[in-house]
């Protein structure tokens, strides 16, 4: 079989890294032919690294010449990719589950798709569980995330709101509402509340909660899911990933997870 020609939007921390994974992990099924990305620097160093020669392309191309798209530049740019790969019956995986909260456009594709869309658990662990309580029927979905403040203070939110003064271990909460405004406040930041808002209760029902404190070292997320079948309580630690604080270490791991589900022929787990 020939192997699947793989388009890579975004060869920053996280493509580069899914990149090098697929490369080594699956030489067979998929080649590595397409990045879209506008630092040429970052692709001729994955080219030098693996000895390939992926062409450098615009986004439009990439989809139009790939078989599997691959996600990993921002949320500005996931609904546009995810809508434009599955219009022409492809399949994509999108690291900025954020991108696809509020866009119709990847909805209405998907309605008339025979192609797929991926979206890795992310920093979600237990999502088999949210997934089960919503075929039983979901009543209440609540993320309280806590995260150090160096992973919060570039967010969009604080140039419209200012940072809060931390004084020795206070905790503080610098965000209370749906998921649907904590996506567009945070695009960096709570890509847990765009995958829980997709498996459930959908991003405005969703509520987050969003703490932060010098004392923090780690991403912590704890998520409340009720439900008729009864209640699920999940309690994460994440160590901030070496290569970008402001992404959990897990998130890298999980999309590398679903790449084995992908392309290998066993699956465990919903």
């Amino acid at each position: 079989m020939k192997p699947l020609q793989v388009g890579l939007i975004g060869c920053g921390t996280i493509g580069r890294a899914l990149a090098e994974f697929l490369l080594r992990e699956f030489p067979r099924q998929a080649r590595l032919a397409y990045v879209c990305e506008h630092r040429a620097e970052k692709v001729q160093a994955l080219s030098r690294k693996f000895k390939i020669k992926p062409r450098l392309t615009h986004l439009h191309e990439l989809i139009r010449r790939s078989d599997f798209v691959i996600e990993a530049a921002s949320a500005r740019v996931a609904g546009e990719a995810a809508a434009l790969t599955l219009r022409r019956h492809k399949q994509i995986l999108v690291m900025s589950a954020g991108g696809l909260i509020g866009n119709r456009a990847w909805m209405k594709a998907l309605a008339r798709t025979q192609g797929r869309l991926w979206v890795p658990s992310g920093a979600v662990a237990g999502l088999d569980g949210l997934l089960a309580a919503r075929e039983s029927g979901l009543k209440r979905v609540r993320l309280i995330t806590r995260k150090p403040p160096q992973a919060l203070e570039s967010a969009g939110y604080f140039l419209k709101h200012r940072f809060p003064k931390l004084r020795g271990n206070q905790e503080v909460r610098v965000y209370a509402g749906p998921a649907l405004r904590a996506v567009a406040d945070f695009p960096q930041n709570v890509n847990v509340a765009a995958v829980l808002s997709l498996a459930g209760l959908g991003p405005r029902k969703t509520r987050v909660e969003i703490w932060t404190s010098k004392r923090y070292k780690e991403n912590t997320h704890e998520i409340l899911i009720e439900s008729k079948s009864g209640e699920i309580r999940i309690l994460l630690k994440n160590v901030p990933s070496t290569m970008n604080p402001k992404t959990s270490a897990l998130a890298f791991y999980s999309a590398m997870a679903l790449m084995r589900r992908i392309f290998s022929n066993f699956q465990i787990g919903t």
